[in-house]
């Protein structure tokens, strides 16, 4: 296969998250030419792949992208389409471009209207028609076999079924540093609070200031927060700022926020992707605190060949955040 076209066209995590789909496309055959049609929010971590693919950027609306791209979707042909977004404008555009073969996921949603039960397929019967590869996901967290729908897990067998080898199924970020250890030679724990801390009950904001505390005994400490900040960030910022192990990095660039992953041990944060999946192509541990109602939904997301922990939300006070090897 010399000419691929991918879609993903959704969040920094969810493309990290098919990192191996790329890694074994280019193992199999490093002369193949991978066109990524992303979005335009995650547009700025699809560039580091710069050396592995082109990518066009998708732009609401459909319709505009179509004529902005006519030449692109009409005149081009390619040996195989992957649509790996879930989206309904990457469905449909994947019927208009031509190629040998096309394969998808096919989201399987159960609705309730009325007291009736609904099955909603995503794409629906008509789309799923032009694809020639598909693998289920049952979109159902309580499935009794809820692992089998591990995304990473359908991308590969994807691949599988396209009888492209399966030489690793491990995340990787090419990424080269600018800027130093912000510890020198020392490492240490990242911990990376976003807005949903904002929702957290205070008892639990209050419980995670004073493990940080705790854990700053013994450990260098990081604290950022999500690009644009947020006020729970701020307002442990304003507690901790003098303590000699914890450094704060307020609104950081992603450059920024992909450094400090880099040169950390230990990333703890309320599952945000982007650290969860630049951790996993770090090799770093990790380090989930939510809540136990979406620890289902949660086991499709873990990155495979990593070292990771989840705690809960309500009860983490007295878990260890050291891992033992």
């Amino acid at each position: 296969m010399k000419k691929i076209l991918i879609f993903k066209t959704d969040r920094l995590g969810d493309f990290l998250n098919i990192s191996p789909v790329i890694s074994n496309l280019k193992l199999n055959n490093p002369s193949c030419e991978i066109t990524l049609i992303c979005s335009s929010y995650n547009k700025p971590i699809v560039q580091y792949y710069h050396d592995d693919l082109n990518y066009i950027v998708y732009r609401k609306s459909l319709i505009a992208f179509i004529i902005k791209n006519f030449y692109f979707i009409f005149l081009n042909k390619y040996d195989l389409i992957l649509q790996l977004d879930g989206k309904n404008h990457s469905y449909l555009l994947s019927t208009l471009i031509r190629s040998t073969k096309k394969a998808c996921i096919n989201f399987i949603k159960y609705k309730k209207f009325f007291g009736l039960n609904f099955k909603i397929n995503r794409p629906n019967f008509f789309i799923k028609s032009f694809f020639n590869f598909i693998k289920i996901s049952c979109e159902n967290y309580k499935h009794i076999d809820n692992k089998k729908f591990h995304y990473l897990g359908l991308y590969l067998s994807l691949l599988d079924k396209l009888n492209i080898k399966i030489e690793t199924k491990n995340h990787y970020l090419p990424f080269n540093p600018k800027s130093k250890n912000v510890f020198l030679n020392e490492k240490y724990l990242l911990f990376h609070l976003d807005k949903r801390w904002e929702l957290f009950p205070l008892i639990v904001r209050e419980n995670l200031k004073k493990k940080i505390i705790y854990l700053s005994n013994n450990n260098k400490i990081v604290i950022t927060s999500n690009i644009g900040s947020n006020n729970f960030f701020n307002y442990i910022k304003k507690e901790l700022l003098n303590f000699k192990n914890i450094q704060f990095f307020d609104e950081p660039n992603l450059h920024n926020i992909i450094s400090l992953v880099y040169f950390s041990e230990t990333c703890v944060s309320s599952h945000s992707g982007l650290i969860v999946h630049s951790s996993a192509a770090f090799k770093k541990n990790i380090i989930d605190l939510v809540s136990p109602d979406i620890n289902d939904e949660l086991d499709r997301w873990i990155p495979f060949n990593v070292n990771y922990k989840r705690f809960d939300i309500n009860n983490f006070d007295n878990e260890e955040f050291k891992f033992t090897f």
